[in-house]
């Protein structure tokens, strides 16, 4: 589904990752593991469009969505918490006012055997079958069980958004991405701001009704319930387990061993060629 090839990201003299690959298909549940200041929050940044790389490229379906929730969010005031929320669907009200535009065009045109006519007819039925296939009638109750979901109590639901600290400003923000059912889903530090119930919803949530997530989080226990495979960013480069955090955990000690054994054999091997030639060099 996403293509990620030959990235490279440099800054400052120092190269945050190089020439690293990977695919990301559908229904992939990943972890970014790695040290901070390895480049995970700037690899998510990558994927969701809002930095670039110095090299390399981020190939997409033209129709992917792809929704990013930053570590840190600045957020507008002047709507309630609902309101906020149903923004998630703002986007549809976009495409039906364009669908009913575009007939409205078609019936006043005559062209009908023209190039652009027949583009028109296409355009609009490609984004009808896309717009009828949401089921929309029940969009005030999925709106209502994300915030439930998130924390909020009922009576929050009318109160401006400027009534709400950080944190909770940040589960509306989330609330609203998850509304979006986007093709992928990219979540910096999501558990930060959230109580153990609003963690185990989220779990919930991403297990049994996202498509493809990448999650970076120091909540272990929420990485381990929910992802079935962990990129680990190290040392400029990744490692790509198909595994969850526990399993990941294990592989990598197996591959830091042996590692360590190939380096202690090459060091082995080394000072043995220094011996031979210092022996050889007295005779």
């Amino acid at each position: 589904m996403i293509s990620v090839d030959g990235l490279t990201v440099e800054f400052g003299g120092t190269t945050l990752f190089s020439d690293i690959s990977f695919q990301i298909n559908e229904k992939d549940r990943i972890a970014l593991m790695g040290k901070n200041g390895a480049g995970k929050s700037t690899l998510l940044k990558i994927l969701a469009g809002v930095r670039q790389p110095s090299r390399g490229k981020v190939s997409a379906p033209k129709d992917c969505v792809i929704a990013y929730l930053p570590q840190h969010l600045m957020t507008e005031d002047g709507r309630t918490v609902f309101e906020e929320a149903s923004q998630a669907f703002s986007h549809l009200h976009v495409m039906e006012a364009e669908i009913e535009a575009i007939n409205k065009e078609l019936e006043t045109r005559t062209d009908y055997e023209s190039d652009s006519y027949m583009e028109l007819i296409e355009k609009v039925s490609a984004m009808s079958e896309k717009f009828y296939s949401i089921d929309l009638t029940h969009f005030e109750e999925d709106v209502e069980k994300a915030l439930l979901g998130l924390g909020f109590m009922r009576e929050d639901f009318n109160r401006p958004t400027s009534d709400f600290s950080g944190g909770w400003r940040m589960r509306i923000e989330l609330a609203k991405l998850l509304l979006q059912n986007p093709d992928v889903l990219l979540l910096d530090e999501p558990t930060n701001h959230l109580d153990i119930e609003s963690i185990q919803w989220l779990e919930d949530f991403l297990v049994n009704s996202a498509k493809a997530v990448i999650v970076i989080s120091h909540d272990r226990k929420f990485v381990d319930n929910i992802t079935t495979r962990t990129i680990e960013v190290t040392m400029g480069r990744i490692y790509d387990y198909k595994v969850n955090y526990s399993q990941y955990l294990i592989l990598r000690k197996e591959r830091r061993e042996q590692q360590m054994k190939q380096y202690e054999e090459q060091q082995k091997m080394i000072q043995e060629t220094k011996d031979f030639i210092e022996r050889f060099k007295g005779t």
